[in-house]
């Protein structure tokens, strides 16, 4: 069963839990993070039977509330994001006694652009990580300030950046080969230009600067674009059309995920 539950500390924060029958405390940890929206507790049910097949917990936290309007770019210094992951964690580590302390990490579209960032700031957490559609990118860049680049900011004055660790966290990027419509970000033509028009021309320019730092620091690049045949961003079409669950499970887990451990969303 997919738990709903508030954390002790602050019952207006919630996540969603899901034990696989007979789990122990190795059983591996995925943090889905898919936002907040009316449709967050379905679509984190997607993943339950292929979380149920292999063994693995999985925590979802609400990213409401508080951190509604900021957590896509980590929060704000009183309501941090990723203050309430590690929250999340930490409770559910007391709760299951399983190591939360490194994990496996999905987000998608506005969930992706908090992963990709939280790992960045925070590699030694994660294990590996499928980034999926985010609509804008932290580019490891020293000149532009973070969300944009990784030049640090007094909203966030201990977030930094060590090219050197988090490029040793191994990252899939998914996303769909129709996922064109143009977006101009409305505060800067700048922004635009160094990051794209639309979704996969960014994440396509992510990947390279990515692959470029690697580089630059003699290191190898563990980042790897996947472009979907036929789909966009949406959630439903990517788990129908674009075999979503399967992808994740595989890049994450080595594990193959048949049709029935794949849940199919109508919408």
């Amino acid at each position: 069963m997919l738990l709903r539950r508030v954390l002790r500390n602050d019952p207006t924060k919630e996540y969603l839990l899901y034990r696989p029958t007979g789990a122990s405390t190795d059983s591996p940890l995925l943090v889905v993070v898919l936002g907040a929206g009316r449709q967050w507790q379905q679509q984190v049910a997607a993943f339950i039977p292929a979380c149920e097949r292999i063994g693995v917990t999985l925590l979802s936290p609400s990213m409401g509330g508080a951190v509604r309007t900021s957590y896509r770019s980590i929060g704000r210094h009183e309501n941090r994001a990723d203050v309430l992951l590690h929250d999340c964690l930490r409770e559910v580590s007391l709760h299951t006694g399983i190591d939360a302390t490194r994990f496996r990490l999905f987000g998608h579209s506005s969930g992706a652009q908090f992963a990709h960032r939280y790992l960045m700031a925070h590699p030694h957490r994660v294990e590996s990580a499928v980034i999926a559609c985010a609509r804008w990118y932290t580019f490891p860049d020293t000149s532009r300030k973070f969300p944009f680049g990784i030049r640090p900011i007094k909203r966030l004055p201990d977030l930094t950046f060590n090219p050197e660790q988090y490029l040793l966290v191994r990252i899939t990027l998914l996303e769909g080969t129709m996922d064109t419509e143009e977006e101009v970000f409305h505060h800067s033509d700048l922004i635009s230009a160094q990051q794209g028009n639309n979704r996969l021309e960014r994440a396509r320019r992510w990947v390279a600067a990515m692959r470029s730092q690697a580089q630059a620091h003699a290191m190898p690049s563990l980042i790897e674009l996947n472009e979907i045949e036929g789909v966009s961003h949406h959630f439903g079409p990517l788990c129908r059309e674009g075999r979503l669950v399967q992808r994740v499970f595989w890049s994450l887990f080595g594990a193959t995920i048949d049709e029935e451990s794949a849940t199919t969303l109508r919408q």
